[in-house]
């Protein structure tokens, strides 16, 4: 139902974009739209000025992770796994910010609350600049995303990345330059990237340099709005 629906929406469109190959190549399977019709941008790109390059911190390794509270992000498996390293690295902090949820897949605040004594729960924020300044990894373990924004925000601010090989995420690193790859869902292998970013420390900022890079080269903003007025022919 919802394949014909997509049919029927997009029957006249000139042109339909996507943020990721696999979503693009899935329409195209389906017979939702022809390839001719498609095509692929950076997402919808980020403010490279506004989410300026910082240095990575001095202190003890901390990780990060911006999200509603929604199971889908790979939440419990974040907080499973900091749980896990928290046992022989005591020192290192693992802070989650956002906002609560009202959709079916949406964790209870008393779950999150429950975390407290391996997750630091900085609630919701309107500028999330000063946890990303603040922190050494960004890590997004989701099931699927088009391109997530909080990840290009964190690697634009020169923040290295764990993020899951599902649709969307797998666009945001080069593995081993600026971060890892972990499958979905896995708590024992986020869990030993996270041990592979305490125990070389010395390689963070050189990784983070790399995200840098790589947003200004693929994603930023001024490129990504350039080509969307390309493809839709506007002057």
């Amino acid at each position: 139902m919802v394949s014909f629906l997509y049919k029927i929406a997009l029957r006249n469109s000139r042109a339909v974009i996507f943020q990721n190959i696999d979503n693009r190549d899935l329409f195209i399977k389906k017979g939702i739209v022809p390839i001719n019709k498609t095509y692929i941008v950076n997402g919808s790109g980020v403010d490279i000025k506004k989410f300026s390059f910082k240095k990575i911190p001095e202190a003890n390794v901390t990780f990060l992770l911006v999200s509603r509270l929604l199971g889908e992000k790979g939440l419990r498996e974040y907080a499973a796994a900091a749980k896990i390293v928290k046992l022989n690295y005591p020192n290192v902090k693992f802070d989650l910010v956002g906002s609560e949820d009202e959709s079916l897949d949406a964790i209870p605040i008393e779950e999150v609350a429950s975390w407290s004594s391996h997750v630091n729960y900085c609630g919701a924020t309107n500028d999330v600049r000063q946890y990303i300044e603040k922190c050494h990894v960004y890590v997004l373990p989701s099931y699927h995303e088009g391109l997530p924004r909080s990840t290009l925000e964190a690697m634009s601010m020169g923040r290295p990345v764990i993020t899951t090989n599902a649709v969307g995420c797998k666009e945001t690193v080069n593995e081993g330059a600026n971060g890892f790859m972990v499958p979905v869902g896995s708590i024992t292998k986020l869990a030993e990237k996270m041990v592979w970013f305490i125990e070389n420390k010395d390689k963070i900022q050189k990784m983070g340099d790399e995200s840098r890079r790589i947003i200004e080269d693929k994603f930023d903003v001024r490129k990504v709005n350039k080509e969307m007025l390309r493809i839709l022919d506007i002057k």
